[in-house]
């Protein structure tokens, strides 16, 4: 059943940092965004773009993976949270334990998850 064009739209105008280095992933994120009328920045595939791309981009949300290659997206949450921008975690792993200290409250949406239970989650976060 396909959804309706304003349900379809419903993340209209947001800007949404995909950092995932699972580049088929991270395409599928992405059209799940645009989708939804989202503007995507990304995908971010490695953690110094990610970076950048949290410390200088006007950002509505951000879906982090806990790891991009062999290192975690911690800095990226504290950059985050240090700008006031909200994110969600999108991951097949639970959080390293100096992770959850910090982002326990955080959503976690664990792989594989459907386009809508991202969407769900990602309206959930924008509302918090």
């Amino acid at each position: 059943m396909e959804r309706s064009t304003e349900e379809n739209r419903s993340l209209h105008g947001t800007r949404i940092l995909v950092a995932e280095d699972e580049i088929l992933i991270a395409l599928d994120i992405e059209a799940t965004f645009r989708d939804a009328g989202a503007v995507v920045v990304g995908p971010c595939t490695t953690l110094s773009a990610a970076m950048e791309a949290a410390k200088s981009e006007t950002l509505s949300l951000a879906i982090l993976d806990i790891r991009l290659g062999h290192v975690t997206t911690e800095d990226v949450t504290d950059l985050l949270v240090r700008r006031g921008i909200p994110f969600l975690f999108y991951s097949g792993q639970k959080l390293p334990a100096g992770m959850r200290k910090k982002c326990g409250g955080a959503i976690m949406v664990y792989k594989p998850a459907s386009q809508q239970e991202l969407l769900d989650a990602a309206t959930k976060a924008l509302a918090a």
